[in-house]
C-alpha cells in the first residue's frame, strides 16, 4: 500500500501489518521516506504524530514559563523605547513622564493596570529581594522629594533600571549608583 497524500481531516483506514514504505507529502510539502515494520497501531500513532507535528503552529505548546519570559522581554523593550524622553513632574506620556507616570504608562502597554503614584504602585505585586530581580520587575525608592515611597523604576537586568529622573529625563541607571543605593526601599513583580 503506497500512501501519497494526507489532508487535514483525513484518515486512516486499516494498514497491513508488514514492511511497506511510506511516502507522505504534507501541506507543507515536506516529504518523509522510511521503511516500517510496525504494528498497524504503532504505525498510525507514528504517521499522526508526523502529520500532526507539521500542520501545527510552532508556538502552541509554549510553556508558561517562556511566555512569561517574553512579556518581561516585551515590558523591557517598550521600556526602552521612550528612553531619552523628558522628565516633567506629574507627565503621564508618552511625549513627557514622570518616574510613576512613566512605569505606568508602559506596563499599561502590556495589559497591566497600575496606580498613578509610585507609592500606590508599590503596594500592587509581590514584594521580591533586591537579589532576586529579574527584567520587568518594579523597584521603588524612598525620602527622594518627599518623606516615604517616591521615586520608581523598571528592572531591566544587569544590576540596571530605566526610570523617568528629573534633570535626566528617562534614563538607565545601575542600582549601584550610591543615590540609589541609599535611597532602595523596595521591589515588586507584577508579572508571573
Amino acid at each position: 500500500m503506497l500512501l501519497q497524500y494526507v489532508r487535514r481531516g483525513e484518515s486512516l483506514g486499516a494498514i497491513p501489518e508488514k514492511t511497506m514504505p511510506l511516502s507522505v507529502i504534507t501541506e507543507r510539502g515536506i516529504v518523509v521516506k522510511k521503511l516500517f515494520k510496525l504494528s498497524t497501531k504503532i504505525f498510525t500513532l507514528v504517521l499522526l504524530l508526523a502529520v500532526v507535528s507539521t500542520i501545527m503552529p510552532s508556538g502552541l505548546f509554549t510553556s508558561s514559563a517562556q511566555a512569561a519570559t517574553a512579556t518581561r522581554q516585551a515590558v523591557v523593550n517598550t521600556a526602552y523605547k521612550y528612553r531619552g524622553r523628558p522628565y516633567v513632574f506629574g507627565a503621564t506620556g508618552p511625549r513627557t513622564f514622570d518616574c510613576s507616570g512613566y512605569v505606568r504608562y508602559v506596563f499599561r502597554q502590556h495589559g497591566v493596570y497600575l496606580p498613578r503614584t509610585a507609592a500606590a504602585q508599590s503596594r500592587v505585586g509581590t514584594t521580591v529581594s533586591k537579589s532576586n530581580l529579574i527584567a520587568g520587575d518594579i523597584v521603588f525608592f524612598k525620602n527622594t522629594y518627599k518623606a516615604g515611597i517616591s521615586h520608581v523604576g523598571i528592572y531591566v537586568g544587569n544590576n540596571r533600571i530605566i526610570h523617568a529622573f528629573p534633570r535626566k529625563g528617562v534614563t538607565v541607571d545601575s542600582l549601584s549608583n550610591a543615590y540609589l543605593r541609599a535611597k532602595y526601599a523596595l521591589s515588586k513583580r507584577v508579572l508571573r
